[in-house]
């Protein structure tokens, strides 16, 4: 049932309020006359947490006819990432078993002191996983709350994890409630101290929120006008040779259409790897970016870029910003890369895993932070490509080097008529509110959008299982800080105020569990 709950709060179905509840089924198990032991409350969160990314993930099956891999490593890679993300739920369920074994339940002061643990385990989980190997921080529980905008804002001091906790906070004192009701317990109503104190910390967290937004209502102090080109090419066209001139066409008429809109655009932006080809190297598509150039405004294109190596040119993922006069000036290059689709672990090493790479060769990650300037006065921002809007640090990393807007240029084609495109979508809010500053979302298809700095989602682009998204072109005044700008507290410190203790204090718990289910079987707590 939490797993269920779980993918009712997340898109496509977007039930957020279920959040507030849906591991109040799972708490219950663990903590009201469970004695399966250790083991068992593993086996427990891991099939629930089985169910949950299995569903919640289902839209990497859109694959099968987007992309050239084979069916069954589509297939196979589908469940071994949801298997992988579900061992973080059974190393909770695990973890708060052993607490409450330690602790007891029942009492007022441990019930009290296992629902602020709780939440710390939870978010101590969601960090470990934000950052381990490449680091996967997909569909954190904070995440289905992308549409409330007050309670999202304590995510500028606190980071996702924070609020994922306050979610579990709630979760934890609801099941602790509802235990005193359950037999062989006398029904006694009374005031509950832990439902109380979860209650507490919403209210604080809404007051301040509302407080924060209805402050971001004054005017910015500058902004930048910003057109944005989505294509809408089908992926199973995006790369054939019958189509170049088609996308060629389509670029060509969307970004003439775009600059001679009044008021002229400051920036005009691609998506992801637009271009057929690399506009570095002489062809067609360097060509229409030159010719589109000279009309007077910058464009910011997405495109592959091939460069001399060792034993082999090295392939990468880039974003080019094509002056007035046609020439390239800045570029950035994708530093996060999605394992098993734009490269293969260990290929380097091992040279026979290179055959398995979906596109035909490993993209190389880019080392550089860089920061865009277009207009006058300056307008500083950041590239964020494709699902490195997923990566808190990395825009930590932009505005901290003087970065005062993001841009998402990604290619959610691949995952038409899924909830892949929503869910993306729902990561970029965050980044926002982190860092206090807007972004821009610009996709071939997907969903192409401004984020205000307070979460808020403006002129979002269709996309979904609905219906399959048209070609568009999409304007923005886009606010931006200004001199009086300063940064977060998350973006100066990141997760070390809260989220790293809290993985701490979750990862030595675990080991204590571990040592626990090796040494002896524990008590159940009840």
């Amino acid at each position: 049932m939490s797993g269920l709950l779980l993918v009712l709060a997340f898109p496509p179905f977007e039930s957020a309020q279920l959040a507030w509840v849906a591991l109040v089924p799972l708490l219950l198990a663990l903590l009201h006359r469970w004695n399966g032991g250790l083991a068992a409350a593993f086996r427990l969160g891991f099939f629930a947490g089985l169910v949950f990314w299995l569903a919640t993930m289902s839209w990497l099956l859109r694959l099968f006819e987007t992309s050239p891999a084979p069916f069954i490593l589509i297939l196979v890679g589908w469940v071994l990432l949801a298997a992988y993300c579900a061992l973080y739920l059974g190393a909770f369920a695990m973890t708060v078993v052993w607490a409450a074994s330690k602790i007891g339940v029942g009492k007022l002061w441990q019930n009290l002191m296992l629902t602020l643990l709780i939440p710390v385990f939870w978010a101590g989980g969601e960090i470990v996983r934000s950052y381990f190997l490449t680091g996967f921080p997909w569909d954190l529980l904070a995440i289905s709350q992308f549409r409330s905008v007050a309670l999202i804002q304590s995510a500028q001091w606190v980071g996702v994890a924070g609020v994922s906790a306050i979610l579990m906070l709630v979760n934890a004192g609801l099941a602790f409630t509802v235990t005193r009701y359950l037999p062989p317990r006398e029904k006694v109503y009374r005031p509950h101290l832990e439902l109380f104190v979860a209650l507490l910390t919403i209210a604080l967290c809404f007051r301040s929120g509302i407080s924060l937004t209805r402050d971001y209502q004054e005017p910015a102090e500058d902004s930048i006008e910003v057109a944005a080109v989505q294509p809408a090419i089908p992926q199973v066209k995006k790369w054939s040779q019958e189509q170049v001139d088609l996308i060629h066409s389509s670029f060509r008429q969307l970004t003439t259409r775009a600059v001679a809109a009044v008021p002229r655009p400051a920036l005009v932006i691609w998506p992801e790897t637009a271009t057929p080809y690399c506009v570095t190297e002489e062809g067609e598509s360097k060509e229409l970016v030159e010719e589109l150039s000279r009309l007077g405004v910058p464009l910011l294109v997405g495109s592959m870029d091939v460069v001399p190596g060792g034993r082999e040119p090295l392939c990468f993922n880039g974003s080019f910003l094509v002056e007035t006069n046609g020439s390239l000036g800045v570029s950035y290059y994708k530093q996060h890369l999605v394992p098993f689709g734009e490269y293969i672990p260990l290929s380097g090493v091992i040279p026979p895993l290179a055959a398995l790479a979906p596109m035909g060769w490993n993209c190389t990650a880019g080392q550089a932070t860089t920061v865009f300037r277009v207009g006058e006065p300056a307008a500083a921002f950041s590239c964020l490509i494709c699902f490195e809007d997923i990566i808190a640090d990395l825009s930590r990393a932009f505005v901290k080097a003087g970065a005062r807007l993001l841009v998402n240029q990604t290619n959610d084609a691949w995952f038409d008529r899924s909830a892949g495109p929503v869910q993306h979508l729902s990561h970029c809010v965050f980044r926002c509110v982190e860092n206090r500053i807007p972004a821009v979302r610009v996709g071939n298809s997907g969903i192409s959008c401004l984020i205000l700095p307070t979460g808020q989602v403006v002129d979002a682009t269709e996309n979904g299982w609905r219906r399959p998204p048209t070609a568009e072109i999409l304007r923005w005044q886009v606010p931006l800080p200004g001199e009086s700008f300063e940064m977060t507290p998350y973006t100066r410190y990141g997760d070390w105020l809260f989220g790293f203790p809290c993985a701490l204090v979750a990862l030595t718990a675990f080991g204590f569990a571990l040592w626990s289910l090796r040494v002896r079987k524990p008590q159940p707590p009840l």
